[in-house]
């Protein structure tokens, strides 16, 4: 059942990424219908744009190397060559093309703007110049933005768009971005989706890291430290978000192109230290310290180097970052040689898997698919391993705590036994005392009657009495020993035998009950073993015995087990004069006593029968005696 409970949480927290994707993720549309142009038309006249957002795919008239204006197209005689087979590496260029759709209609466009600096124009008007577009590098500005481009379509029914770009900042030259149109109603919904999941999703692991920080803080966790520097990466990885909501609008964009570049080559980095947090056994210290230096170097280098170098950098942390983490891994599967995993570390590898399959799908994705490039594929799925790897994480500090909190409690009950010892060990002093006196005055006794050179005829029956008292003496101090021998053992919880353990009490607590002509009895009608440790049993036993004892006189003392629903009930009954009814509420109370004692032993045998799970009480008391009981579970 305890187990079965383990799988609750993670279940639930899948149910809630599912609730979370079909109320908010769901929202945004991912599967659109195609508009292929042709020859730089796309004839959309037949098209309903109400019903969904199209995709408006790259085929766009190419003109590499040339930065066109309008004008340049007013004479169908004079336009200059396109190239569209050209591969798309110019550094600078013009892209254009003519929509048909149906007159006096409203569309809108919608994608990010080329990289890295965009002049567009619609029917040969400049309507939107993101950073500055020039044929000198020194001269143009690049910057990028998520562009949404209103279009009317008059009688004629025709637009013409041209994208103007210029692209110094690395080698891939300039493409169009992924492109959507549809009717502005439309757009803006997607647009609205669009913002609510970079938002949640992309704020929602920036809180989380922020939270992973404090308990990595607070509990000095490096699990902990690991999920937040996922958090924070990953969060980082929607340009959307990033760029629109966290970088200041003054920003340089080398820097923040830089920065950007720098947060995607730290997600692989991030997965490995992810890895090596959860499985330290598959580290080798030296080895992760190697690591983490070039980290470090390579991400300095993303501030030194030029721009142009940049995404080859990338790459090359991406490649830096795979021979370690599957040296890490194989190290972890030889682990799980030696210790096979348990469900906690199953849940842990599956996870880092499933978050390490999709980083690599993404990064076969990138370049070739635009809206992967600016938005990512991984924050749900991190969003998902981190929730998971997280709620194993809780249940790990969980069960450490809970291990904590018992060796604390139990070394807060041997300290409290070997005070009670004391005086234990004080009454079995005293007691030794009386075979040793009777043994030392027989023996004189005989000594002088020796030298005297008579013989009494008492002698042979008190030679008898001495051998007796003798053989009492050594099996009272044999009992001690295994006595205290037993307490500086483990306190571990095993089978216990109940004819054991009343033999064991009987031997030592005999000849203490005797001093006040007390008989000591024990009784066990139950076939049962009981669970726990048989040390602390014993001194259950013998506190309660002690305490009878010490209130009777000439009467009996009577232990008995017997059977009851999963436990051993186990009784311990004198005959003596009872306690009174102002001390029977204090009398498990610690330090509280009616006598010369400490005041520790009922306390502690309360403690003892927690620690295995029973109860412990007062049974009755009165004028004819009293009576305690208490239950230990049986091993099952």
């Amino acid at each position: 059942m305890i187990a079965a409970r383990r799988y609750v949480l993670p279940m639930l927290v899948l149910l809630f990424v599912v609730t979370f994707y079909a109320l908010c993720v769901g929202r945004v549309q991912t599967e659109f219908p195609l508009l292929r142009p042709k020859d730089g038309v796309v004839d959309a006249r037949e098209v309903d744009f109400s019903a969904s957002v199209y995709h408006l795919e790259n085929h766009w008239d190419y003109y590499p190397g040339q930065i066109l204006s309008p004008d340049v197209f007013s004479d169908p005689a004079n336009t200059p060559e396109k190239d569209n087979d050209a591969p798309i590496d110019a550094a600078k260029g013009t892209w254009r093309l003519r929509i048909h759709a149906q007159p006096n209609t409203y569309l809108s466009l919608c994608s990010f703007s080329i990289d890295y600096s965009t002049r567009i124009f619609v029917n040969g008007k400049e309507v939107r110049n993101i950073g500055f577009v020039s044929d000198d590098p020194a001269q143009a500005v690049p910057k990028v933005e998520y562009v949404t481009l209103p279009l009317y379509f008059d009688d004629s029914g025709e637009n013409e768009i041209i994208y103007q770009y210029a692209n110094y900042v690395h080698h891939d030259g300039g493409f169009i971005q992924n492109t959507l149109i549809s009717t502005p109603e439309n757009i803006d919904e997607y647009q609205q989706g669009l913002t609510l999941n970079a938002t949640v999703v992309s704020g929602g692991l920036i809180m989380l890291m922020f939270y992973f920080l404090l308990c990595a803080a607070f509990q000095k966790n490096r699990e902990y430290a690991a999920l937040a520097l996922c958090c924070l990466v990953i969060s980082l990885r929607n340009q959307f978000f990033f760029v629109q909501y966290l970088l200041p609008a003054t920003i340089s964009f080398y820097i923040e192109y830089r920065l950007v570049i720098l947060d995607v080559s730290w997600i692989s980095m991030a997965t490995v230290f992810l890895l090596t947090a959860f499985f330290p056994r598959s580290t080798e210290k030296k080895l992760l310290l190697l690591f983490a230096f070039l980290c470090l170097v390579l991400s300095a280098l993303h501030f030194i180097l030029d721009t142009h170098d940049l995404v080859l950098l990338c790459h090359i942390c991406y490649y830096t970052c795979l021979p370690f983490a599957l040296w890490f891994l194989v190290r972890l599967l030889l682990s799980f040689k030696k210790q096979k995993p348990n469900v906690p570390d199953a849940i842990t590898l599956a996870a880092i898997l499933f978050f390490t399959f999709m980083l690599i799908r993404e990064g076969m994705a990138t370049g070739s698919d635009s809206s992967v490039n600016h938005f990512g594929i991984t924050p749900l799925a991190m969003l998902v391993c981190i929730l998971l790897l997280a709620i194993v994480n809780n249940e790990k500090i969980s069960r450490q705590m809970a291990q904590l909190q018992e060796a604390r409690q139990r070394n807060e009950l041997l300290l409290q036994m070997n005070a009670t010892n004391n005086d234990f060990l004080r009454t079995v002093a005293h007691e030794l005392r009386t075979p040793l006196t009777v043994i030392s005055g027989y023996a004189q006794l005989i000594g002088f009657q020796a030298e005297g050179g008579t013989v009494s005829p008492k002698t042979p029956e008190r030679l008898k009495t001495i051998q007796s008292e003798a053989d009492r003496l050594a099996e009272m101090v044999n009992r001690l020993m295994d006595y205290t021998y037993g307490q500086a053992k483990t306190a571990e919880m095993t089978a216990v035998n109940i004819d054991d353990l009343f033999h064991s009490a009987s031997g030592i607590m005999t000849p203490v009950c005797a001093k006040k002509s007390n008989t000591l009895t024990f009784h066990n009608s139950s076939a049962a073993q009981l669970h726990g440790n048989a040390e602390l049993l014993l001194q259950v036993l013998i506190n309660l015995i002690v305490n009878a004892s010490r209130h009777t006189e000439e009467g009996r003392i009577t232990v008995e087990a017997i059977d009851n629903v999963g436990a051993v009930e186990i009784s311990v009954s004198d005959t003596g004069e009872g306690i009174a009814p102002e001390d029977t509420p204090h009398i498990f109370e610690k330090g509280y006593s009616t006598d010369d004692s400490r005041g520790l032993g009922l306390s502690i045998c309360m403690d003892t029968v927690r620690l295995h799970g029973g109860t412990l009480e007062l049974a009755e008391t009165g004028a004819q005696g009293t009576t305690f009981r208490f239950t230990i579970p049986k091993e099952m």
